[in-house]
């Protein structure tokens, strides 16, 4: 049994955090109430190291126990962090400077899935979602599609934080990590209002999707075959990162707008290159101008009643979503294993 001590503001958002996840760990690994029982220090954002309770330094300075970033968000990783590639570095905290050991997306095999995307196990509620909404649309045809995206309310919607400002723009090429908030920003403003809607919070102002009940669920019901064009770029290209956004484009029956390299594992899902508009490598006013020259022809519709199939089988197959819990749970215990190991 390894014993965890995890901490922090941001400490919900690590593998060992989420409830849907918790049985996975329940017989390898154990939460422990303070730093002094654990086998290991656990934190999730670099900002929560940077203001590291003075608990758990004394007991590093007396015990010398490992200190792991285990970061699910290469956002964080890339505008905070600022180290994404390195496995060991060096952070600074209000009590100096901390050796820490980072399992993140680029060094380490945790998020590197194999079917089914590493977020999308942290809640039940994305299978139960896929599954409904995928086994109904697999069921249309090519001409239901052509038929239904004519009756479209809307061409184009955006959906995802405003973030403009430059400083956003953060590349390491060696690793393919890419930083896209300013530049799917730029992208929704190279459309006028007349031809595309921006939606959310930091665009209109109101509540934020962390304080909505079900934040997922009414992104659902709000966009469910209500457009033709649903944006489902991330806020950061990493050739193994694949959130929500593409998989809820598809579920409401839009096509998705995404932004993948080659070497991308958006590549190995087995959908139809043109069921979803791949807008690699473009400046904000080239990918515009490829949104808008974009045909619904005959071509597409086969190949998105093709994509809806098969991710009808990925998220209607218990045994996937098995095999990847599966794997997931290996990968956090060998990981943490090897720490302990080499310490």
């Amino acid at each position: 049994m390894i014993r965890v001590f995890k901490t922090g503001r941001h400490a919900r958002r690590t593998p060992l955090s989420y409830t849907a996840l918790a049985p996975l760990f329940a017989d390898h690994i154990t939460l422990v109430d303070s730093p002094d029982q654990a086998d290991l220090y656990v934190f999730a954002h670099v900002l929560d190291l940077e203001d590291i309770p003075l608990e758990v330094i004394e007991d590093w300075r007396r015990r010398r126990r490992p200190v792991v970033l285990l970061s699910e968000e290469p956002f964080w990783d890339t505008i905070w962090c600022r180290h994404p590639l390195k496995r060991h570095h060096i952070v600074k905290t209000r009590y100096g400077a901390l050796p820490v050991i980072q399992l993140n997306h680029q060094t380490s095999a945790i998020f590197r899935f194999e079917r089914i995307p590493y977020y999308l196990l942290t809640n039940h509620r994305f299978a139960t979602t896929y599954a409904h909404r995928f086994t109904r649309n697999a069921r249309l045809s090519p001409r239901d599609w052509k038929t239904a995206f004519e009756t479209r309310a809307k061409r184009l919607v955006f959906m995802f934080e405003r973030r403009p400002e430059s400083y956003h723009d953060l590349r390491w090429p060696e690793g393919g990590v890419i930083g896209l908030c300013a530049w799917r920003t730029n992208l929704a403003l190279a459309f006028t209002p007349d031809e595309a809607e921006r939606i959310g919070q930091s665009w209109h102002g109101g509540q934020t999707r962390f304080e909505l009940p079900d934040w997922h669920l009414a992104k659902m019901v709000a966009l469910d075959g209500r457009t033709r064009i649903l944006a489902a770029v991330e806020n950061t290209h990493s050739p193994h990162y694949l959130t929500e956004k593409l998989f809820d484009a598809f579920a409401c029956g839009a096509l998705p707008l995404y932004y993948a390299s080659p070497n991308h594992r958006i590549h190995g899902l087995g959908l139809p290159e043109n069921a979803w508009l791949n807008l690699y490598g473009l400046s904000p006013k080239e990918a515009a101008d490829r949104v808008r020259e974009f045909a619904f022809d005959d071509a597409f519709f086969e190949a998105y009643r093709a994509a809806q199939q098969k991710l009808e089988a990925l998220f209607t197959d218990p045994v996937l979503i098995v095999a990847e819990r599966t794997r997931l749970q290996q990968s956090v215990i060998r990981e943490l294993s090897r720490i302990l190991e080499n310490r």
